[in-house]
Order: structure tokens, then C-alpha cells, then sequence
């Protein structure tokens, strides 16, 4: 039986018609006041899940209004009523909520992101078309890395024109690629000043000082700015520009370790992203391939009727396809607050950062 069906069986049994649905449904202006709302019967309750790491979107993290409680606010703030609910009678019935793949808990998903690795691992985000969300998705992968290692990660803007990665992490950049590789750096202390720190451990290198467009972003310097720092980071999240045919999109893809797609979660997305996946296999990047993990992403409060047939199309490939549900705060632009986020996004992130790593160390239990 699908999601929806069991979320009106549980509606029923409680009593809750059609139109208290439509009213519960309504999302509510932050700060409003709620007036107590009858007991409903009670519900079978799944069992409690492992305790969170400390700062993982998914976890209780004071104050991140997504998790836990807030003064004046209810659990998971940033969903709708009945997307609470529902992600409660899947976790019940033992759904994952996402095709292509297992959930997993967020004491699986911090072991995986903390594992040492031989070096450093380049994790590619890439989309056929711009806004898909691809570059808030990357801001997200490069944090929920950071939160969890005990080294450092970094962050790479590879969008000549204009990229809005910096930004999205809230720093600005003064150094680029091309300055990178004419420092010549010997230490990491030496390359530090072409880069900009975004947390503790996470550091941002853009294609272009803030607000220029980049002139020598080519595979070449690319490559050798990354070259050159590869020995003080662990993981490299390369956020592309739209598209995965031009040269500088070939380079990077060659030399990635693990490949995030996204895609708007509709159908007319499932077909251009279906159509890079060919373009994956058809040119000589099978291997890259079976590394490959698929996000879809809905852009508005409430997501597309064909989002289920986008998901079946993408899923016949055999690979993971997270969807990445609507989120105010992220719709909002700006600078990203992985604490800030839904319950359901910071489950999805989690889950796109473990099935992308994994397949980027080798890891046994996804196989490919």
C-alpha cells in the first residue's frame, strides 16, 4: 500500500476528516499562536531510534527548530502537519521514504561519514540544467561532512561564471584556482590566504574572487589548484555549472571518487536527468556510474503530482534517488543552516552524504 494510503488510514482511525485535514495541512506564520487542539486516540508508536550525533541535521540540536523542541514552537517546525505524520506511519510500516536504497539511521550514516580515507576523495555535484537546486545541495554535502569529521573538508566552487557557492556558505572569497597554483604551496598554512573558511573544519576554494567572473578556469588550473591541496583535506565537494559535457565538466567527472545528479522532482527532470545518465554510460563512465547517487529536489511548498513517476523512472537505473522534500528556510536563499533545517531535509542530506561517500571510499555495503 502507498504512503498516502496509509496516512488516510491513520487520518480515519483518528477521526480527522477531510476539510480538519486541508486546515492542519496549512502551513502557519512563524510566531503564531495555536489554540490547543483535541487529544486524538492513541496511535502505536515505532520504536525509538538510536540516539543522534551531536549536530547532525537529523538529530535534536537546541534551538535548530526542526528537532526537538523550541519555546513556543512544536517539534519539526518546518514541516506541515501531515508531513509529520506521515513520515511517523513510515517509520512504523518500516518505509524508507525514498526509492533506490535503505534508510538509514543516524548513527550509520555519522560511522560512515567518519571513516579515514587513503586520501582525498572528490565528490562531484553536477545538474542538466540550472536551478535544480544543485548548489544549496552541495553547500549541504560539504556541511554535513564537516560535522562529522575530525579533519578538514573542502569546498569547491567550479562555476566560472559567477558561482553562487561562496555566498551559500556565507563567506567571500579573495583568492581563486589560478592564485592557488601560482602560491605554490608547500603547507596548508601557505595555501590558507587563496581560500575562505566557512566552519570549524570546512574551507571554501571558489573559481573566481567574489563578484569577478574567472578568466584562466580551465581543467588545467583546476586540476593543479586541487593538486595542490589535496594532502590537508580528506574530501573535496566540487560544485559544477550547469551541464556535464564541456571540458572543464570531463575533467572533474574524471577524477571524481563519487557523483551527486540533481534534479528538479518532476518528470520533465527525470528525463533530463536520465539523459545524463546515458550520457554517463554511453562515454566511457560505467564505473563512475555505479558511483553515482541521484537527488530529486521540490521546489515548492507542495510537490509535483508526478513526483512518484519521476522517482520510478530514475529508480529503474538501479541507483539510489533521495528526494529532497521542500524547505522555507532554503527557499528563502542566503547563506545555509544545516541546523535550521526540516526534520525530513536533514534526513535526506544525511542520507545523499552517506550514499555518495560510501561509494566513494569502496565501501562494502552499498557494493558497485
Amino acid at each position: 500500500m502507498s504512503d498516502a494510503g496509509w496516512q488516510e488510514i491513520v487520518l480515519r482511525d483518528m477521526g480527522v476528516s477531510q476539510r480538519g485535514l486541508a486546515a492542519l495541512d496549512a502551513p502557519e506564520p512563524d510566531g503564531a499562536q495555536r489554540e490547543p487542539a483535541p487529544r486524538p486516540a492513541p496511535v502505536a508508536q515505532p520504536e525509538a531510534a538510536p540516539p543522534a550525533p551531536s549536530g547532525h541535521p537529523g538529530g535534536p540540536t537546541p534551538g535548530d527548530g526542526s528537532s526537538g523542541a523550541e519555546p513556543g514552537r512544536g517539534p519539526h517546525r518546518g514541516d506541515p502537519l501531515l508531513v509529520r505524520m506521515g513520515r511517523g506511519v513510515r517509520k512504523a510500516v518500516g518505509g524508507s521514504g525514498a526509492s533506490g536504497g535503505h534508510a538509514r539511521t543516524q548513527a550509520e550514516t555519522a560511522e560512515m561519514l567518519r571513516r579515514p580515507v587513503p586520501g582525498l576523495r572528490r565528490l562531484t555535484v553536477v545538474s542538466v540544467r540550472g536551478g535544480a537546486g544543485k548548489t544549496t545541495l552541495a553547500a549541504l554535502l560539504a556541511t554535513e561532512l564537516s560535522r562529522h569529521r575530525t579533519d578538514r573538508v573542502l569546498a569547491v566552487d567550479a562555476d566560472a561564471e559567477l558561482g553562487s557557492l561562496p555566498p551559500r556558505l556565507g563567506v567571500r572569497t579573495e583568492g581563486s584556482p589560478a592564485d592557488l597554483v601560482a602560491r605554490r604551496p608547500r603547507t596548508f598554512e601557505e595555501a590558507a590566504p587563496c581560500l575562505a573558511r566557512a566552519g570549524e573544519r570546512l574551507w571554501v576554494l571558489s573559481a573566481a574572487r567574489s563578484g569577478r567572473i574567472a578568466e584562466r578556469c580551465t581543467p588545467d588550473v583546476f586540476e593543479a589548484a586541487l593538486g595542490a591541496v589535496a594532502g590537508h583535506f580528506a574530501a573535496a565537494v566540487v560544485d559544477c555549472g550547469s551541464g556535464v559535457r564541456t571540458d572543464l565538466h570531463r575533467s572533474l567527472l574524471a577524477g571524481t571518487h563519487g557523483l551527486v545528479l540533481v534534479t528538479p522532482g518532476t518528470v520533465d527532470g527525470a528525463l533530463s536527468a536520465g539523459g545524463a545518465l546515458e550520457w554517463l554510460r554511453d562515454n566511457g563512465r560505467q564505473a563512475l556510474l555505479r558511483r553515482t547517487v541521484v537527488a530529486t529536489v521540490t521546489h515548492a511548498p507542495r510537490a509535483s503530482a508526478d513526483l512518484d513517476r519521476a522517482e520510478e523512472m530514475l529508480g529503474r537505473w538501479g541507483l539510489p534517488v533521495v528526494h529532497v522534500p521542500y524547505d522555507r528556510r532554503l527557499a528563502l536563499g542566503g547563506a545555509v543552516d544545516a541546523g535550521r533545517l526540516s526534520g525530513a531535509t536533514g534526513t535526506a542530506v544525511g542520507r545523499i552524504a552517506y550514499e555518495v561517500f560510501a561509494r566513494a571510499i569502496g565501501a562494502p555495503e552499498v557494493g558497485g
